[in-house]
């Protein structure tokens, strides 16, 4: 297995490296370079199992077809041609894909990222499927398309005829109108659609009340427009979307679109012609509803106009029905519409009509009426007459041998609702005649007139439904209630399931039978399809949700929400350790062909329900002062919350559970359970766990839960948490304590100049140099929107309160508002003219500060756009800004040294806080508005009281400027907190009530430019030049300590020598114009090196200070030097990314060693510039480095206080794959135990390290790994 692992990894680089130089415009020449790449690692992997070696491997034996089909061979005509092109722009698009992957730092992530193989085997797969369109043209032109159109991934269950898996393959229970009915309304929209003119309106809008008929004209009307051909018609149905709650993906507005798209695509051929040639990425389906409304839809419909209305067997016009959008979850209705019709407006759109029904949801229907093109139906305006008319029509229909008498006043009782009318034919016609007769005698005396209201009509019916179901208990007899939650549960749970997973929810033993029973009486209102529990229509969970309308039958969401939490909770002490029965810690999941079924066995369906549902129905309960809840996640958090994470990585969901537990966090905390901090704590401390381990790619083993993650959590548990009790033979890890636990990284790919945490902490933006924001999953680190709209830098980032909004500050002098549910812009503030540093919301989300070069901050309304207020005050650039927590003041920090208070709604100045040396860069608002914190490059950090203005104290400890500074919200019960950031490359947490340092948490390679809280204050995020985005735990500790030197270099640009026996200063040698970052003794102390932030390197007589060289090249500051062994060379590493060899003496020196910010050490042979060694295993940058007299030995030094002695004889190069952190077994069985690389384990070249707790390392003695690995665990 080891072997396999490095031969895919060496093959894999091989590769990527090569594609970097496959460039060429001869598509032949292409695919013969990447067949030679190919062949050459074939012979590597060889039996290797893993699927992207075989799918890279196969597709080179496939292109040789290709090659051998494109030797001499010129295209003919055109078709040829377009082949030709299609397919030497699919070769160019995937090589460039191979290109970016090629970069060392994603190649890292290849083989431990799910994510980064499926990259890697879907380009590949684009190259294969361009090989059988090339070589194939005719025969699988539609295959290929079908392929294509398969990216889209639209949903099934959405399509009006969509038939169900089952054995009878039966639709949804979807009708058209009765024959005769409906006939003035169906007519109307018939001839809207089929006018043709260009003033004709593109939508056509029809509103109802529930049960009024919508989707059963919805129906009729896609079923009617479905085929062409109709001589009648100048229109054909090109797609179609049915919402409806009752399904996960027909509920989601972001289905809507894709699904659309490839509807129209099967029924329009030029249309599927635009979009396949069009420029579109599959990526594009999760991006912002306007990104996809436009590149999917009308783009390529714009496209394709020419070659419609060319081709004589195209339809020219298509209709697209969209059905119960008020069904979309939350605002997701109202966000398509708004950009559809936005689409509508700015482009007309020949050819191309859009039905759609909804309740009258009142944003809805606002949105629609600001729109004038469009055709505007309600149901409610149709005369009383029509609807009984054809209510009457359908009954008659529906119940042929029913007495004209009994129609008729079943007609009346209707109330104009023919959900109303089907529910009663439902009834009838499941009931023998004698059941009948007394049914309708009873809807007969019991109903009230329709006079009296459509829903009391409606709700009379289903209360005798209701009553006829449960006629033979007694009320709230046992029997009775245990069906009523039955019922209850039918309509609560979050997704749509079966009867026996209700059954077993509910019970200990089996109701199963009972279960069905119950749904079988209520026929007429729930039926059941593929297992699954569906109402026929919401208008009856909206009844029965409603105590005033259900009477006895309420069902009490927050009581039964209790109940089912507690069902939750019981079913999930059925979760135990290695729940599916795993073999050997030594393989990856997705390597052991049994575990899906296992996972099949081992976890039922009502298990895997309970485990991934829980938090939907504790956060549905209101929690109490004393709540019995409290109690039983206590102990579900003792050691069940890990068998739970367990079974959520088996049911690949790990990703829901620090979500899920955050849920659990906030609803203990409504509670003012002052007496339970301990609850919220273990919450905070199972959630950072959960992210800890969902954040890796040590999810890759499920038993690694445990073998690696628990083994190599940094923290000592709460008390109460005796987790690692439990496992006594998991490996012994310690780590070298370098500071906080950092929880993920994510890679922004740009230097990171701002973060922020959304308010629930479910998400963070960054802002980077690469102009873009994006927002990021804080749960998983998974990218979910790039924010593309400034034309320069970003400086600042914030969410509103609620996480809806996100504004962001630019060089551009820009301020910019976003959606931040589907990155969409919202506005373009104007008004700076000059860079925007800073940017806030006010508590409300109302406002909108912005601080600027301009020296001006100024306040703009979100609504509007409006500029409010301008405050003028501060003489030099303004650096940050912030709202105090009830929006009141504004509080700001600029260069001009001081921190300044203003009124929030007059714009006038409270007060000016001065105490700086120098320029300060950021302030903030504690949350309850009574102190003001702020950092400044006087590397300072500063509390004041924000009523007085007076200085409370000041927090020293960074050793450079202080970029970023924050207050937590609920960081601790004695009092708040402080996270700074700093150029030092640090975060520190300081407690604000004393003064002192808590933590410095050491891991960016660059400077830190931006830090803040979550709203809980469980976890900090930082932003830094290193391009990362860190999430660290905010409640681990770090130690530092300080050493004595001989030579020393300063930020004051001087160079000191100093005795090493007595401490007397020798010399100080000056001359560099910026600070003095490294200095290095010649082997045989004559000479001293200096690198300096000047961008040079100087040569110095170190027995009488007089400079020797000054070596000028570099373009950024100098940031380590060294002379080789025999003094003959110096070396210098900088800024600029490059290290320089210079010729300090006659002769050519033989090897060079450097310390770099990378926290590696370097060899290099001076003669080639080759790199020969990468020495691994500080975990801080590396200051200093040099070799011993004889070269065998070499010394490093580094901020993470150690200094290591490495064989110089045993390093060997080290390729990308070593830092994954996965260590594989001695004998290359597998992979033995994931260590995160931040860790930085030491090379098997460091033979010493002072002091040695510095080292991070691994102790497997008495552990229970591989074959064994279950043994870990003691109950």
């Amino acid at each position: 297995m080891k072997e396999n692992l490095k031969l895919t990894g060496r093959a894999l680089q091989t590769l990527l490296l090569k594609a970097v130089n496959i460039v060429d415009t001869n598509p032949a020449k292409v695919a013969l370079g990447l067949v030679k790449a190919i062949i050459e690692i074939s012979k590597t992997v060889k039996d290797n199992k893993d699927a992207v070696a075989r799918q890279i491997a196969s597709t080179g034996g496939q292109l040789e077809e290709v090659v051998k089909a494109l030797d001499g061979w010129k295209p003919s005509n055109q078709e040829e041609t377009s082949w030709m092109n299609h397919f030497n722009a699919t070769l160019k698009e995937e090589l460039q894909k191979l290109k970016e992957l090629g970069d060392e730092s994603n190649f890292r992530k290849f083989l431990d990222h799910e994510d980064e193989q499926a990259r890697i085997k879907e380009i590949f797969v684009s190259i294969n499927e361009a090989r059988i369109s090339f070589l194939n043209p005719g025969v699988s032109s539609l295959s290929q398309q079908a392929l294509f159109l398969d990216r889209l991934k639209p949903s099934d269950i959405a399509h009006h005829d969509y038939l169900m898996e089952s054995e009878e393959e039966q639709p949804l229970r979807r009708q058209v109108c009765t024959p005769g009915t409906r006939v003035h309304i169906l007519d109307d929209i018939i001839t809207w659609a089929n006018e043709t003119s260009s003033d004709c309106p593109n939508v056509y809008w029809l509103f109802g009340h529930a049960g009024s008929g919508k989707t059963t004209i919805a129906y009729t009307i896609a079923r009617r427009f479905e085929y062409a051909g109709d001589s009648d018609n100048t229109i054909i149905l090109g797609g179609n979307f049915f919402c409806s709650r009752q399904f996960t993906e027909t509920r989601l507005s972001k289905y809507i679109i894709r699904t659309i798209v490839y509807h129209l695509a099967l029924n329009c051929k030029p249309f599927a012609d635009a979009l396949q040639n069009g420029s579109w990425k599959p990526g594009i389906i999760t991006q912002s509803l306007q990104t996809q409304l436009d590149g999917l839809l009308f783009q390529p419909w714009q496209e394709s106009e020419a070659a419609r209305l060319k081709d004589t067997s195209t339809p020219r016009h298509y209709l697209v029905v969209i059905d119960a959008l008020d069904e979309i979850d939350g605002t997701g209705g109202s966000e398509f519409l708004s950009a559809l019709l936005k689409f509508i407006n700015q482009k007309h759109l020949l050819g191309l009509k859009f039905f759609v029904t909804s309740r009258l949801n009142p944003g809805l229907v606002a949105d629609v009426e600001k729109f004038e093109q469009k055709h505007l139906y309600r149901l409610q305006d149709v005369e009383e007459v029509e609807v009984r008319a054809d209510i009457k029509m359908y009954l008659n229909a529906s119940l042929i041998n029913f007495a004209t008498n009994d129609v008729e006043r079943l007609v009346m009782l209707t109330a104009g609702l023919f959900i109303y009318a089907a529910t009663v034919v439902k009834v009838l016609k499941n009931s023998g005649q004698t059941e009948q007769g007394e049914f309708l005698e009873e809807l007969f005396t019991s109903s009230v007139t329709s006079d009296a209201g459509s829903f009391m009509s409606l709700d009379k019916l289903y209360l005798q439904v209701l009553k006829k179901a449960f006629f033979d208990f007694t009320e709230k007899s046992p029997k009775w209630v245990n069906r009523l939650k039955i019922l209850h549960t039918f309509l609560s749970t979050f997704e749509r399931t079966s009867t026996s997973v209700v059954s077993h929810l509910l019970f200990t033993s089996d109701y199963t039978d009972v279960a069905e029973k119950l749904l079988s009486d209520l026929h007429a209102v729930l039926y059941i399809e593929h297992g699954q529990v569906l109402a026929y229509h919401k208008s009856f969970s909206d009844f029965l949700f409603d105590e005033k309308r259900s009477g006895e039958f309420w069902c009490d969401p927050g009581t039964h929400h209790r109940l089912l939490t507690d069902s939750c909770f019981r079913v999930m002490k059925g979760l135990r350790f290695n729940i599916a029965n795993i073999p050997s810690s030594y393989i990856f999941d997705r390597d052991n062909h049994a575990l899906a079924g296992a996972i099949k066995q081992n976890i039922s369906p009502v298990l895997s329900y309970s485990c991934r549902n829980w938090d939907h129905h504790l956060s549905a309960t209101k929690s109490t002062l004393s709540d019995p809840l409290h109690e039983t996640l206590s102990e579900f958090l003792q050691l069940c919350v890990l068998f739970w994470i367990e079974a959520m990585n088996l049911l690949q969901v790990r990703g829901h559970c620090y979500p899920m537990l955050q849920v659990a966090h906030e609803w203990v905390i409504k509670s003012e359970a002052s007496s339970n901090l301990p609850l919220v704590k273990n919450l905070a401390e199972a959630g950072s766990f959960a992210l800890y381990f969902s954040g890796s790619s040590v999810c890759l083993s499920t038993p690694h839960l445990y073998i690696s993650t628990l083994a190599t959590w940094p923290r000592k548990l709460n008390p109460s948490l005796g987790w690692k009790s439990h496992f006594p033979r998991i490996p012994k890890f310690v780590n070298a304590l370098i500071g906080g636990t950092l929880l993920s990284t994510f890679n922004a790919g740009s230097e990171v100049n701002a973060v922020a945490f959304s308010g629930d902490g479910s998400h963070i933006v960054s802002g980077s140099k690469d102009k873009s924001v994006q927002v990021w999953d804080g749960s998983t680190g998974d990218q979910k929107h790039v924010l593309n709209g400034h034309t320069h830098v970003v400086k600042s980032v914030a969410f509103s309160s609620d996480g809806s909004c996100i504004v962001s500050g630019s060089h551009d002098k820009s301020v910019q508002v976003w959606d931040a549910l589907t990155g969409d812009q919202k506005h373009v503030l104007n008004g700076h003219t000059r860079v925007v540093n800073s940017v806030a919301f006010s508590s409300d989300g109302s406002c909108i500060v912005s601080g600027s070069n301009d020296k001006s901050v100024q306040v703009w309304d979100v609504l509007t756009g409006d500029q409010k207020h301008v405050l003028n005050g501060h003489t030099h650039s303004v650096n940050s800004v912030a709202f105090s927590g009830d929006g009141s003041h504004i509080v700001s920090g600029s260069d001009d040294k001081s921190v300044r208070v203003w009124d929030a709604s007059t714009g006038d100045q409270k007060h000016v806080l001065s105490g700086h040396t120098n320029q300060v860069n950021s302030v903030a608002f504690s949350s309850d508005g009574r102190h003001i914190v702020s950092g400044s490059y006087d590397k300072s950090v500063r509390v004041w009281d924000a009523s007085t203005g007076d200085q409370k104290h000041v927090l020293n400890g960074h050793t450079n400027s202080v970029n970023s500074v924050a207050f937590s919200i609920a960081f601790s019960s004695d009092g708040s907190h402080i996270v700074s950031g700093s150029y030092d490359n640090s975060v520190r947490v300081w407690d604000a009530s004393t003064d002192d340092q808590k933590h410095v948490l050491n891991g960016h390679t660059s400077s830190v430019n931006s830090v803040a809280f979550s709203n809980d204050g469980s976890h900090i995020v930082s932003g830094s030049y290193d391009d990362s985005v860190r999430v660290w735990d905010a409640s681990t500790v770090a130690f530092s300590s300080d050493g004595s030197c001989i030579v020393s270099g300063s930020y004051d640009k001087s160079i000191q020598v100093w005795d090493a026996s007595t401490g007397d200063q020798k010399h100080v040698l000056n001359g560099h114009t910026n600070s003095v970052n490294s200095v290095a003794f010649s082997m045989d102390g004559s000479c001293i090196v200096s690198g300096s932030s000047d961008n040079s390197v100087w040569v110095w007589d170190a027995l009488t200070g007089d400079q020797k060289h000054v070596l000028n090249g570099h373009t950024n500051s100098v940031n380590s030097v060294a002379f080789s062994s025999d003094s003959s060379c110096i070396i210098s590493g900088s800024y600029d990314h490059s290290i320089r060899v210079w010729d300090a003496s006659a002769g050519d020196g033989s090897h060079i060693v450097s310390g770099s910010s990378d926290k590696s050490v370097r060899v290099w042979d001076v003669s080639t510039g080759d790199q020969k060694h990468v020495l691994s295993g500080h975990t801080n940058w590396v200051n200093s480095v040099a070799f011993s007299n004889d070269g065998s030995r070499i010394i490093s030094g580094s901020d993470d206080n150690s200094v290591r002695v490495w064989d110089a004889s045993t390093a060997t190069l080290t390729d990308g794959s070593q830092h994954t952190g996965w260590l594989l077994s001695p004998h290359g069985e597998g992979y033995l135990m994931f260590v995160p690389p931040a860790e930085r384990l030491p090379d098997d070249a460091n033979i010493l390290t002072i002091p040695h707790s510095s080292i991070a390392h691994v102790d497997f003695i008495n552990s229970s790994v591989g074959l064994e690995w279950t043994s870990c665990y003691s109950p």
